[in-house]
């Protein structure tokens, strides 16, 4: 229950990040001229944090699968414990 936890929190983090340091339509409707490795239109820089908007983006869609779908069978925090593994059977 821990991971799933945490992996909604890092993808709510994440999400409202990415909204606050790539506002790419805001720059879309203007009519400004930025300065990007020279001078660049608005169009361009829209397009600019479009695309690391949507970077994020599935960095979030993958953090929300793991919500769903859980850490597996070989997370630490599963009810029955760690897997065991063969060299700690024999062993014991």
């Amino acid at each position: 229950m821990k991971s799933r936890g945490v992996a909604l929190l890092l993808a709510v983090t994440m999400f409202l990040a990415a909204v606050w340091m790539h506002p790419w339509c805001l720059f879309l409707f203007s009519s400004r001229t930025y300065t990007m490795q020279g001078v660049v239109d608005a169009f361009t820089m829209a397009d600019h944090h479009r695309y690391f908007f949507f970077q994020s983006m599935s960095t979030v869609g993958a953090l929300l699968l793991l919500v769903v779908h859980g850490p597996g069978a070989l997370s630490v925090d599963e009810q029955d414990g760690p897997i065991k593994i063969a060299s700690e059977k024999a062993e014991a």
